[in-house]
């Protein structure tokens, strides 16, 4: 990995969009197809972070984003390191000297958080516009 300075409006997440046929999202022509899960029978999506439901839900509108957590469950992380306190806490004690490392992977000239969605929610939300994160390339889809 390397450390790289990146735009945060640049910053793509992965969302779960399927599990087990079962929607999680509705669809949108801001969601990119993710290759990542072809054949498993959780579906993912990317967007840009400021399309998310983490960022909408830092703005304010919150469900979507509960919607989201509750729907994708333990494949969204929802009851195992996320949940809404938690994230409320985040936002509300949020201290940019803290935040700890984001970590990015580099797949077709997009940046995909692996680590750090909320987080970079919050610093678009603050109006931040670059960030340092570690960054791993990546070949293929």
């Amino acid at each position: 990995m390397v450390l790289r300075k990146i735009i945060l409006e640049e910053l793509y997440c992965k969302l779960v969009i399927l599990v087990r046929d079962k929607r999680v999202l509705n669809e949108s022509s801001k969601y990119i197809k993710c290759d990542c899960c072809d054949y498993s029978s959780v579906k993912h999506i990317m967007c840009k972070v400021k399309d998310s439901p983490h960022y909408k839900y830092v703005n304010g509108d919150k469900d979507e984003y509960i919607n989201y957590m509750k729907l994708a469950g333990i494949y969204a992380g929802y009851g195992l390191e996320h949940g809404f306190d938690i994230f409320d806490n985040l936002i509300k004690n949020f201290d940019i000297n803290k935040k700890g490392t984001i970590k990015c992977i580099s797949k077709n000239g997009r940046y995909i958080i692996i680590d750090g969605v909320h987080r970079v929610s919050i610093l678009l939300n603050k109006e931040y516009t670059e960030i340092m994160v570690n960054l791993e390339e990546s070949g293929g889809n």
